[in-house]
């Protein structure tokens, strides 16, 4: 796990001075200072951002806040409470259970309670979950009407539509963010990897942080440190197992059994914002997700890599500065090849771009001063990933090739 060697200190150059600040225990029940569970659920509920949900998922999105203690039936009568819910203008779901521990018994017993609480909120409907939701925030001073509602307050401009779809879809498929947050996390994930075997189906990232909580000299401050210590990778029929990682870092991670060398997959593992980019793609086309996974699986053998942020961006490593990219691909399977010529890579870019206009009979459309150019089809519009694949994917990989060459190239001119 992650190490601290020592204290932060709080540096005052006012006085010169420097002071070890002191790390506050939070405890199961209600301390002098205040610092329990509900406390710590209270902070992660009126400051989302104390989660670095970015280094889970990257580009998952703004998390907004929908309630906290959300009522979930388990069957056989049983019942119980959800800590956080948050929700992204995106639809995406984070799920957090805030618990303090100082035993590995209790920590898998706060892992499996998460998991339990998942699988319940998981059956539910948009219009189930958003009745629960209500009713959690039933106290509340400001009476919301809708779980949409209470997104636009903090989202303007979101489609209703799509927002509800998206939710839905999300439910429906079990994909969400699961997080257990609290103090004192250490060792032994192995018995968390076993727990969460069991629901490996389903398409949750699950996650493993903790939150470390200092005194400072200065009255009504305090420090927040958030650290991942373990999290997984989303994938189906998964496998969870433990990699031992450089100094003593440990990570749970997920394997898929089914992967053969003749597969469409390279079976690396992939996140929630991937698995729903191509879940858009798949309600557009259904064939269109296993061309466009086989073409990657080809890019990676080069070097090329794809990165999700809101889009598909093919990049690869540069010899200096921005990585190169060859083209983004949003969810309704447009090509966006105009970031082949950001960068001051223009002239390759453009010669880049001659050659996949040529494929589809379209041209190359100049922006900037002609500083930046793209792919246009004949009808001027931006072309579809399906306008190159299958029946160009060799050519698209041979421009591919050309361009990052032609890239490294002009890197030993300079």
């Amino acid at each position: 796990m992650r190490r601290r060697d020592g204290s932060p200190l709080w540096l005052d150059e006012r006085t010169t001075g420097a002071h070890p600040l002191r790390r506050a225990e939070l405890r199961a029940q209600p301390a002098e200072e205040g610092y329990d569970e509900a406390w710590l659920q209270h902070l992660l509920y009126r400051h989302p951002t104390v989660l670095p949900i970015e280094q889970i998922e990257t580009g998952f999105g703004q998390l907004i806040p929908l309630c906290r203690e959300l009522p979930v039936t388990f069957g056989g009568g049983r019942s119980g409470a959800l800590d956080v819910l948050f929700v992204t203008a995106e639809g995406g779901l984070v799920l957090v259970e805030a618990k303090l521990w100082r035993n590995p018994e209790a920590r898998r017993s706060a892992v499996a309670q998460a998991m339990e609480y998942a699988a319940a909120l998981f059956r539910l409907s948009y219009e189930g979950l958003q009745n629960a939701v209500l009713r959690a925030r039933a106290a509340d001073a400001e009476r919301s009407a809708s779980i949409y509602e209470i997104v636009t307050q903090q989202a303007a401009g979101t489609d209703e539509v799509e927002f509800v779809d998206a939710v839905s879809r999300n439910l429906k498929r079990g994909r969400a963010i699961v997080a257990v947050v609290g103090d004192g996390i250490r060792e032994d994930l192995v018995p968390l990897a076993e727990l969460l075997q069991s629901h490996a189906g389903l398409r949750f990232t699950f996650a493993l942080i903790e939150l470390a909580i200092y005194e400072t000299p200065q009255a009504g401050v305090r420090l927040v440190t958030p650290s991942v210590l373990a999290q997984t990778a989303l994938i189906e029929r998964g496998v969870v197992q433990i990699e031992d990682g450089t100094g003593g870092v440990g990570s749970i991670v997920i394997r898929d059994p089914a992967v053969t060398p003749s597969s469409t997959s390279s079976g690396r593992a992939f996140g929630i914002g991937e698995d729903q980019f191509f879940d858009l793609l798949r309600q557009m086309d259904p064939g269109l997700p296993v061309l466009l996974k086989s073409f990657l699986a080809k890019l990676e053998e080069r070097g090329v890599y794809a990165d999700f942020q809101g889009g598909l961006n093919l990049k690869h490593a540069a010899p200096s500065g921005k990585a190169l990219n060859v083209g983004t691909i949003d969810k309704s399977g447009y090509l966006e090849t105009s970031p082949a010529t950001w960068w001051d890579r223009t002239a390759i870019g453009r010669t880049y771009n001659q050659g996949l206009a040529a494929l589809i009979g379209g041209f190359v459309r100049e922006m900037n001063n002609g500083e930046v150019s793209a792919v246009r089809t004949a009808t001027k519009r931006t072309p579809r990933i399906s306008d190159f694949l299958p029946m160009h994917e060799e050519a698209w990989l041979a421009a591919i090739d050309r361009y990052i060459r032609e890239a490294f190239e002009a890197a030993k001119e300079v």
